[in-house]
């Protein structure tokens, strides 16, 4: 299954699992991600999982842009229907999110990494845990 993550200066905080056919995106309180802010448009842009017979199966998802006043950007590209992939940083008005495929994803995302001091003063780093 897919997700969405609502980032903030990079930081995740907020998850949208797309397990229904739709995951509608706007201003509309009954969207599915509700975004309260004058610059997204009410029924901003929709996110479709389709079934794809010739992948065996597997789920596509698709990113369309409804006539948004703004519009809706994927990797800094104005789009106006797009398949997305893995890791693919999604724009609607000044909120960004990250599209995650957890089928062609490497590594749990909700994995924390342990920060470690370098033998350099002052300079550290990232390891996964082992």
């Amino acid at each position: 299954m897919a997700i969405v993550v609502q980032l903030h200066e990079g930081v995740a905080i907020n998850k949208f699992k797309l397990d229904k056919p739709t995951l509608r995106i706007g201003r509309d309180p009954d969207s599915d991600i509700f975004i309260d802010n004058t610059v997204v448009s009410s029924a901003h842009a929709v996110i479709e999982v389709k079934n794809n017979p010739q992948s065996g199966g597997a789920p596509e998802y698709f990113i369309e842009d409804l006539k948004s006043t703004n519009s809706t950007f994927v990797n800094g590209e104005k789009i106006t229907r797009h398949k997305l992939q893995h890791n693919d940083m999604i724009r609607v008005g000044w909120n960004h999110f990250k599209f995650l495929d957890e089928a062609k994803a490497e590594g749990d995302p909700d994995k924390t990494s342990k920060i470690r001091k370098s033998w350099i003063p002052g300079v550290y780093y990232t390891e996964d845990e082992k």
